[in-house]
This record gives structure tokens, sequence and C-alpha cells, in this order.
């Protein structure tokens, strides 16, 4: 979940992918083992048959069954207080068959609604239609309208991919925490040298954002935006928000997960809009540093990928010791899925994203995705389809 702008710092990549998982409300407990060693630390997520748990500023996963019963007991609790997914009471249909966007653009003249300015808690609530924005300082409504456009224009994409989220079309509103200072904003677990993170529990959470990664700045007493700043990789963050838990699993959590998201943040944004058919962006960022020469992976034209059956089974600790290259190759392989593969309909993604809703785990998982290949024979294929585009893509 990666979001920062200085291009080449792998490492402080890492930290802030690592810390999109913090919760907003965390608190800390001890935590025992079978062997009796405890530690103090925090739970941030459930990941299949282990713990995430946090200490000192780093994730790391712990088997579940390893822990003691009254640690079980609360994670059993704590994934019990879990939102219920939406899509079990019937009312919201995933989209499966709408035709792939091309252009995806939302009214630049929505409105903005005041819920709340409380001066003296410091807590000023303004609403787009599909979000909450939650402030530290008063803004001007039309200061909200013009960064609310971003957000609102990737909730749009999300809704028209015919990928089967649900979450795009929740009726309550997804929250935004905003700050005015960079401080407030590492103060409440904002990674040092990020433009804003999501923060996941168990599948939903919120997003953190300096005022300043949305271009916001202050004139005199009061607070306008600008234009120059404005940071459009936000969209990769709020693609996770949008995500559906079901997409985490295992199979799917790092490549499919942080693919679409860099897939939807590299599509030519620009003042509430995206082009789904600008490729150069996307090629961009992963062979370079990035159509303006920040934040890209640099990979280069050619380069070689690990075996892609050992990249989609890996670990998502694992995928983010080479964060370069995975969210690099995973933002190939999400195009590739969408644009290249077979008849360039989608079809074998939608089919692996719709076993992922059945719960089915791998090998079957994969079973859609392959359509017949063999592993060996699916890298052929991704491997053709990105060498026709000026990208060779050398499998190992």
């Amino acid at each position: 979940m990666e979001l920062y702008s200085p291009p080449r710092l792998v490492a402080r990549l890492a930290v802030i992918i690592i810390a999109a998982t913090l919760p907003l409300s965390a608190e800390e407990r001890s935590w025992t083992n079978s062997s009796g060693k405890t530690i103090v630390a925090t739970l941030v997520e459930i990941a299949g048959e282990k713990a995430v748990l946090q200490m000192n500023g780093n994730n790391f996963e712990v088997p579940i069954a390893t822990l003691s019963p009254t640690d079980q007991e609360f994670i059993k609790n704590w994934k019990k207080s879990d939102m219920t997914d939406p899509s079990k009471d019937g009312e919201i249909k995933p989209n499966w068959d709408s035709p792939w966007p091309k252009l995806v653009a939302v009214d630049i003249d929505q409105a903005i609604e005041v819920i709340k300015e409380d001066e003296a808690a410091k807590e000023y609530i303004y609403a787009s239609p599909h979000y909450e924005f939650i402030c530290d300082v008063k803004l001007n409504t039309s200061v909200v309208k013009r960064f609310s456009l971003l957000f609102e224009a990737t909730n749009q994409v999300c809704r028209e991919l015919p990928l089967g989220m649900i979450k795009p079309f929740r009726e309550e509103r997804h929250k935004i925490h905003l700050f005015e200072t960079r401080e407030a904003y590492i103060a409440k677990g904002g990674p040092p040298d990020s433009a804003g993170v999501y923060i996941s529990r168990g599948g939903e959470g919120d997003i953190l954002i300096p005022l300043t990664s949305l271009g916001v700045k202050k004139v005199g007493s009061n607070y306008s935006v600008d234009y120059d700043k404005e940071n459009t990789t936000l969209s990769h963050e709020i693609a996770h928000q949008l995500t559906d838990a079901d997409y985490y699993a295992e199979g799917s959590r790092g490549w499919f997960t942080e693919g679409m998201a860099e897939y939807i943040a590299n599509s030519g944004y620009r003042s509430g809009k995206f082009s789904l058919e600008d490729m150069q962006k996307l090629i961009a960022r992963v062979t370079a540093y990035g159509d303006n020469g920040q934040g890209g992976r640099a990979l280069g034209k050619e380069f070689s990928a690990p075996d892609l059956h050992e990249f989609f089974t890996q670990s998502y600790e694992s995928f983010l010791s080479n964060a370069q290259l995975s969210y690099g190759l995973s933002a190939l392989l999400a195009y590739y899925y969408f644009h290249m593969d077979e008849n360039k309909d989608a079809a074998n993604i939608k089919g692996f994203l719709k076993a992922l809703k059945e719960k089915k785990t791998p090998p079957e998982l994969f079973e859609p995705l392959l359509a017949g290949r063999t592993w060996d024979e699916m890298e052929a294929d991704i491997t053709k389809g990105w060498r026709s585009r000026g990208v060779r893509i050398n499998f190992q």
C-alpha cells in the first residue's frame, strides 16, 4: 500500500507500506506464544490463519495456533467486530458485465455538505457524495470541492470497472482524516515520508492525509488549493479503501491488490477524469522514474522477474521485501489481465476474482486465470504481450 514521492528509496517505501495496516484506534496488549514468550504489540490484521502484529513500527505475522488461548479468544472477538460485507444482504449487485470503461468522469460541480464545524474541539467535517472529510482545521467548501474530485473520481472508476466489487457502492460514506500539518499527521500514525496512508482493520479502514498532499495551502488566514502540487497518486490508497476484503486473500493479496491500485493511480487523472486507455503513464511509472521524474519503479524496459507461480503465492512480507520490482511487475500484470489476456475481455481475471468471492484457495483458485495453460505457458503469453509494447519481462 505504497504512497510517497521520493524516488529510489526502496527501504522507505517498505516502511510506508507496512504502516498502511496500522489501525486508527490501535491498542497495545500483551501477547504470549506456546513457549511462554510475551511481547507487547498491536493486532492490525488477520491474514488467513495468521495474526499481523505491529511492534516498534514493524509488522510481522504470527500463526494464530501458536498463541495462548486468551490471545486466540481476543482475535476471535476482534474479527467479530468487523463490519459485515453488505454483499450478503442481496441489496448490492456486483458489477461483472459492464463494458470496460475508457474515460471515467464525475461532476465537477458536486455539492459539498458541512456536517460539523466545532472550533473548540478543532473538528470540522465536510461531505461529498461518497466521502466524509474529517479535518482539524476549518476549510472553505470550494477548497473541499476541488480536492474531493480525486476521491469521487476514483470511487467512480471502482464502480465502473467490471470486477465485481461491492465496497464502492456502499451507502455509508468512506472516512478521510485530514491534518493541517505533517506533524499532526505523523502523530496520528502517518509515515513521515508518505503523502498519505490507508489504515486497514480486517478489510475495513480509513485514510489519513496531510493537507499538503492535496495541494491545500494556507494563504493569510484562509486556505486555497495549490494546483501545481495536487498529488494524484493518492488514488492508489483510495483504491485500497474501496477494494473488497475478499480480494486480499492468499493468492491475491499483493500482486492483484497492489497491481489494481497502481493501474488506477496511473490512468491519467486530471480534474475529475480518469483515462483508462492511457498506458504511457503506467509504463513510465514501471520502467523509469515516473512521467514527472518522481516515484517510479525504475525497472527499465527489460528486467528479470521471479517465477510467476511463486510470485502469486508468496507472503505479503516477501512481496514487500523487493517493493520496487513487486509493485512494478504487479502493475504490468494487472494491465495484462485487464486488457491483453487471450480474448482481451478480462474474462480470466474475472473468473479468478469470482473464485476469491467463493473462498477458493490455491491451487484451485488459479484455474480460471490459467485457463488451461501451464504456468510456463502463461508466463510466455505475458512476455509476448508486453514485448509487443516495448517492455521485455524475463521470467526466471
